[in-house]
């Protein structure tokens, strides 16, 4: 539909938000014309500054509310319009959690067309606040503390997120979406650095030393290990600061030192100096103990990881005999819980890191039926294919790119009868359930699962079966 004649940038129009898109923006149309509205709700009457247009679409932000809907609701967060981590606190979270089984509804239909697919309610999580077990913040200050300089006036640091697409850093002081343990760790930190006028780092020309903070805490033992990122390998009065945080925070274990010199977007560099106490964390699930350290791929909703188990109860009908594969396998957080019930499970990731923990893992939950190798699904798969290795039962669970295509064809090759693809990406699930049908494959059912309170993110886990 082509852009109505009198719509400009700067023109303000009234009209009714009717729906959420995939990216948590909400949508409104001029005429038919498309515009989307961050911070909108379903029913809402509002009136749109236009910001942006394009031949197809708009996107405009909200100056005035004539009549709220009835899903709107306070957002919890006093900095939630600036921050832009969450895009749904102030969508009441029954109506969050229909918008989630429409997305992935609409993303079956539309990309796969698959609509008879079974695809369920979003599973709730018990408390949908307070749910994160890791949190990764920038650090900022201002004016900023040049390293080796002339000594400025004091200057107050400030942790934070940067505000959606831009790299403003928005200060939070109490993160409504981070565990309780995570926002006193970084509020001790900050607090430490204050004391001790650390150098902050400056993006722009790459001077000064603390870069981010990273958190990881446990919530069966309530504790917690502290990452400084630094783009310096030495920082002065180490032991002042480990004492200062120490001090106010009871449940931490340790403290680490992240090297990252290099002028880029990654958060975590690859070398670690442990400065106090533990180097990692050990989390208990359902009876399973997992070793956690801080670069390890583990799910930072233990409520959800628990989800996601019941749907492997319900869609795996597993026996003793079997032999599973699962794919992507991280540290073995679903490997392990499979191992429990089936003969044995062999685990791929391309993170020697994670494939590392993964054994930790399999060793501290005294399981011998595991089998983890190190390396790209896309490669190791065939292999094991050439060598008559065959699986009872898979468990896909790729990033959010989805599986790669020779995956895809070689699990056909492989003719496995039952296949459960865990998926942090609507679009690209059903990318890669239209292209299993296509393989002679179908899919039952897809349970999705709030893993992501507040957010426009959803969890799925599809049970697909060979016909």
């Amino acid at each position: 539909m082509d852009m109505p004649e009198p719509l400009a940038i700067g023109s303000r129009v009234r009209m009714t938000i009717h729906d959420l898109a995939a990216g948590g923006e909400a949508v409104g149309r001029v005429e038919n014309f498309v515009v989307f509205v961050p911070g909108g709700a379903p029913g809402d009457e509002v009136e749109v500054q236009i910001t942006e247009l394009k031949k197809n679409y708009g996107r405009g932000r909200i100056c005035r509310i004539f009549k709220p809907s009835i899903r709107r609701i306070v957002p919890r967060c006093p900095v939630y319009n600036e921050c832009g981590g969450c895009q749904f606190q102030h969508i009441d979270y029954d109506s969050q959690l229909q918008f989630k089984t429409k997305m992935v509804e609409d993303a079956l239909q539309h990309i796969a067309g698959l609509e008879s697919v079974r695809v369920h309610p979003c599973r709730r999580m018990k408390d949908p606040w307070q749910y994160r077990d890791k949190v990764q913040a920038v650090v900022a200050a201002k004016p900023y503390l040049p390293a080796g300089g002339p000594a400025p006036q004091r200057f107050r640091p400030y942790v934070g997120f940067y505000a959606q697409g831009t790299h403003k850093v928005v200060k939070v002081e109490d993160c409504a979406i981070q565990g309780s343990l995570n926002n006193q760790v970084l509020v001790a930190a900050r607090e430490a650095l204050e004391r001790l006028q650390w150098p902050v780092y400056d993006e722009k020309d790459g001077t000064g030393l603390v870069r981010y903070l990273v958190v990881r805490s446990s919530r069966k033992a309530q504790e917690a290990i502290l990452v400084v990122v630094s783009a310096q390998p030495r920082l002065p009065q180490v032991q002042e600061f480990v004492d200062m945080v120490r001090k106010r925070v009871r449940g931490l274990r340790g403290v680490l030192l992240n090297l990252n010199p290099h002028r880029s977007n990654v958060i975590l560099g690859t070398r670690n100096q442990l400065l106090w106490g533990a180097d990692h964390l050990v989390e208990e699930v359902r009876g399973l103990k997992f070793h956690i350290s801080p670069s390890s791929f583990f799910q930072v909703n233990i409520g959800g990881l628990e989800a996601i188990y019941d749907a492997m109860d319900e869609y795996l009908d597993l026996k003793p005999r079997d032999t599973i594969l699962d794919a992507y396998c991280g540290v073995g957080s679903l490997a392990l819980y499979l191992a429990r019930k089936a003969k044995r499970v062999v685990g791929i990731d391309e993170s020697q890191a994670a494939i590392e923990d993964a054994v930790i893992n399999s060793d501290l939950n005294d399981l011998a039926n595991t089998d983890f190798t190190a390396g790209t699904v896309e490669r190791i798969l065939p292999g094991m294919y050439q060598k008559g290795v065959r699986f009872q039962s898979a468990v896909l669970d790729p990033p959010r790119k989805g599986c790669d295509p020779v995956v895809l064809d070689t699990l056909v090759k492989m003719h496995i009868p039952n296949l459960l693809y865990v998926s942090c990406n609507p679009s690209t699930l059903a990318r890669d359930l239209g292209i299993l049908a296509n393989q002679g494959y179908r899919t039952l059912d897809v349970q999705p699962i709030d893993m992501f309170p507040q957010t426009f993110h959803v969890e799925c886990v599809a049970r697909i079966t060979r016909k």
